[in-house]
């Protein structure tokens, strides 16, 4: 039966024009790594928002989605730029106000994992934005969604489609809307981590038809907080594989929710396609 089943998914994949595996993404880090050049990590979150957001509301600061310095998801202690902001391993090397209509604020911060140098870039997405996130996010991923950054002393650096993993951290907008999915537009397979609540089941689909591994999607409800993705980013650069990657989160989500177990924190977490 177990073997009936592996070959359907294999049959299932071949159809959809893609790997049920991540062969081709790990093989194009490699020969970055091998080469000398940067990974590149483009992030993109909408900003808590109490209002445009079906969520269990928050105090009105965390849940202003215009305010960068007090947002849940950006501000706040565990929100992406102050997280990382005092992660002393970490450098900021570029901040960029109201990048565009829908993003509020762009920051970039960039560290050397063993020998190899990863820059992170990310957007804060208006609260009442999110569908242009998630639009852009679904675009990148079809390769229809070309952006770039200039740093300097690094030079340009390619984000949207051309980075070499993808990450949507915030509410699970899907939950409140439905989206338009854009057919991919190259042969390119690529990888994204989507964390958010009950990503696992709502994403699926979308990154099947986009020929994006599912890197790290969820499987319950959960604090889409900065730990999560620092942990996966680092094990991801590390070349680990997905399971890890996989561990590495729940065991950075268990250590700041101890009353739960670890166990179930890890299951918390789910990688590969379904």
């Amino acid at each position: 039966m177990k073997s009936s089943f592996l070959v359907l998914l294999f049959l299932l994949s071949s159809l959809l024009g893609f790997s049920s595996e991540r062969d081709q993404q790990l093989n194009a880090l490699k020969n970055k790594i091998a080469e000398k050049k940067a990974l590149v990590v483009h992030v993109m979150i909408p900003l808590c928002d109490n209002k445009y957001q079906g969520i269990v509301p928050v105090n009105d600061q965390l849940g202003d989605g215009t305010n960068l310095n007090t947002n849940l998801y950006w501000g706040a202690g565990y929100g992406f730029r102050s997280y990382f902001k005092l992660k002393t391993d970490w450098k900021l090397v570029h901040k960029i106000a109201n990048h565009s209509s829908t993003v509020l604020e762009r920051v970039a911060f960039t560290k050397t994992i063993g020998s190899t140098r990863v820059i992170m870039v990310g957007d804060a997405f208006r609260g009442d934005q999110m569908k242009d996130c998630l639009r852009q996010f679904t675009y990148a991923l079809a390769g229809k969604k070309k952006d770039s950054v200039n740093i300097p002393n690094l030079g340009t650096i390619q984000l949207g489609s051309d980075a070499d993993l993808l990450i949507f951290s915030g509410h699970n907008g899907l939950m409140d809307d439905t989206l338009h999915i854009p057919e991919p537009i190259d042969n390119k397979e690529r990888e994204a981590m989507v964390i958010a609540c009950y990503s696992d089941s709502y994403f699926q689909p979308l990154l099947k038809k986009l020929k994006t591994y599912p890197l790290i999607t969820t499987s319950g409800l959960l604090a889409p907080e900065a730990y999560v993705m620092h942990a996966g980013i680092e094990a991801w650069a590390k070349l680990k594989t997905a399971n890890e990657i996989r561990i590495a989160c729940g065991d950075a989500y268990y250590a700041k929710h101890p009353s739960s177990t670890q166990g179930g924190c890890r299951n918390l977490f789910r990688t590969g396609i379904r």
